[in-house]
């Protein structure tokens, strides 16, 4: 063998630091059965890690009694409650949003153990070091794990439990020590980072502080490392808008091909209109809905101490670790639909610290109670506003359609009041259930608009001073970023109502920005087909809808791109060599 020949090749290298860098702590499975062969792979994987004189110190136990899973998970419960309590405020809050572990769900519980007396009273190696049989067993979980990731499967490290409880429960022997329970199945997603990184419950540590030379503390110096180039194209500023684009051309094109294409005219019905309009937004003669994605606003509002919603406050907070984890209905739909999916916090009131998974745009920690004052300031609004807008200009050029979600516990309240203001109406008219509420909790809702319009109604002077006085941080941000794709010429999928009353204001605002406006569905709210009327919206789907986050508008974008696909993969009657002559008498 050569002296610079690898045993590997490039690829199977590449594949090697995959594994590596890719392995993450999986807490959510989908309910597919692993293979007993798939199991066995992965378990001679484990069986081949390197031991302490070969001492092999490791047994596998397979836990598949159901009795014995739910009695393993009321004690992590126990456990965890107990470990909840070291903590205080906000990160208190962060702990008991995580999923820590995925005992019920997972097709597999095994835990590993280490058998201490295993190769007798002397093993090579042990003498001086007895807890290498220890260190041994952490190589086999090492490599088990690294061989689960290659085949697509996800593990989990649930290590909240008392020792004595596992020996207990799976009849362990004493001398035998439980080194891990772990859980494997096919995940509902790799994350690209790892949970406690993208929550900021942790960073990862340098490198470069790591690693000492000869003495402790002794800093290796390495050369530094090159800096990829960073990724995304132009961005568009403001003064290119593209105010008084022709939209004309592009649209007759599209509409042209489509009355050709191998189907009777007209037949794909309202998809027909959609790709229509994708294109006339886009300029494009062939519409996209290349990398798609959808940007998520969450902010709090002051009038939820009022108890206006069927959740306390705080559940913004704990939703936002939900869609880092991707555990959210709206990480479902986007991973199912190919989206991608962008987490703003432009006004929560909760300190998410260095939380990788979250874009920290907050403006301030939730917003005034607009029953007694303004609920931001004109620059608050601005500045939410203008965050909304940079988001969508900071997207790569590549994108080429964005969805629109929010969050925030009370803003349907904080919606439903700005939609009274705009269009003149009722609160009784404009109010409905949002998260569920019962007819009390509606009851005191009305009041509190109606008292909160009394205040400021004839100090409104515009569509943005009416989202300052009554809205809230990502309500502007939803106007911004309509604001940001119109001058990029990208098409908006809105979401539900609350969505929807952005959208009023900023065509209020702005109304050429309407050209780029497509409405995902039609919610359950009681005032969202009225909203679509006003903006002379047709709504894609009628679901009944009414969760938010950006879930109906992800649902829509999945059949705009079957749309876009249809369109780009038909051919022509002249394309496919169909020639007949066309009995324009039955259209009669």
């Amino acid at each position: 063998m050569g002296e610079n020949r690898t045993p590997f090749s490039e690829e199977q290298i590449k594949g090697v630091y995959r594994a590596i860098h890719e392995r993450r702590d999986i807490r959510a499975y989908r309910p597919e059965a692993v293979e007993d062969g798939v199991l066995q792979r992965l378990l001679e994987a484990a069986h081949h890690a390197p031991s302490v004189g070969f001492m092999q110190p490791w047994n596998f136990i397979l836990i598949t009694d159901k009795a014995r899973r739910r009695a393993l998970y009321e004690h992590f419960l126990q456990c965890n409650e107990e470990a909840s309590q070291h903590f205080e405020g906000e990160r208190k809050l962060k702990y008991d949003s995580l999923k820590l572990q995925g005992i019920l769900d997972a097709p597999i519980n095994i835990v590993f153990t280490c058998d201490r007396s295993r190769g007798g009273k002397h093993v090579l190696g042990r003498n001086t070091i007895p807890d290498t049989d220890i260190y041994s067993t952490c190589l086999a979980i090492e490599n088990f794990w690294l061989a689960a990731r290659a085949e697509g499967l996800g593990v989990g490290w649930m290590s909240i439990h008392k020792i004595e409880t596992l020996h207990s429960i799976l009849e362990i022997p004493a001398h035998v020590l439980p080194v891990a329970y772990l859980t494997l199945g096919y995940p509902v997603s790799f994350p690209d980072a790892p949970l406690l990184e993208s929550t900021g419950w942790r960073a990862r540590e340098d490198l470069t502080n790591l690693v000492y030379e000869n003495v402790w503390g002794q800093l290796k110096e390495f050369a530094p490392k090159e800096q990829p180039p960073k990724a995304g194209g132009h961005i568009q500023t403001s003064t290119e808008s593209s105010a008084g684009r022709s939209i004309g051309r592009e649209a007759e094109t599209v509409r042209h091909r489509l009355d050709h294409l191998t189907k009777p005219r007209g037949s794909l019905g309202d998809l027909e209109d959609w790709i229509v309009h994708l294109a006339a937004i886009q300029k494009r003669n062939v519409p996209l809905c290349d990398h798609p994605h959808i940007l998520l606003f969450a902010g709090d509002h002051g009038i939820a101490a009022h108890h206006i919603s069927a959740y306390g406050q705080h559940v913004t907070a704990q939703m936002m670790y939900q869609y880092v984890a991707g555990t959210a209905a709206i990480n479902s739909i986007a991973r199912a639909n190919g989206i991608a999916l962008s987490i703003y916090d432009v006004g929560v009131n909760h300190d998410f610290g260095n939380a990788e998974g979250i874009q920290h745009r907050k403006v301030k920690m939730g917003t005034r109670d607009f029953q007694i004052d303004c609920a931001m300031t004109p620059d608050e609004c601005r500045a939410a506003y203008e965050h909304g807008r940079s988001s969508v200009l900071e997207l790569p050029d590549t994108c080429s359609i964005i969805g629109l979600g929010e969050m925030g516990i009370g803003n349907t309240t904080a919606a439903s009041t700005i939609a009274c203001a705009l269009l003149g109406d009722s609160a009784e008219n404009l109010t409905g259930a949002g998260t569920g509420i019962g007819p009390d909790t509606r009851k005191r809702k009305i009041e509190i608009i109606e008292k909160g319009l009394s205040l400021h109604r004839q100090q409104i002077a515009s569509p943005m001073d009416a989202i300052a006085r009554l809205g809230g941080y990502e309500i502007a941000s939803l106007a911004g970023a309509i604001e940001g794709a119109f001058e990029k010429n990208i098409p908006v999928v809105l979401d539900g109502f609350i969505t929807g009353v952005a959208a009023l204001a900023a065509v209020r605002h702005r109304p050429e920005v309407h050209s780029v406006l497509i409405a995902g569905h039609s919610s359950k709210e009681k005032a969202h087909a009225q909203i679509l009327a006003k903006l002379n919206l047709r709504p894609i789907l009628n679901l009944n809808l009414r969760l938010g986050e950006g879930s109906g508008a992800a649902l829509a974008m999945g059949l705009i791109a079957n749309a876009c696909r249809l369109y780009s993969d038909m051919k022509t009657f002249e394309e496919a060599n169909i020639i007949f002559a066309e009995n324009e008498q039955a259209r009669l």
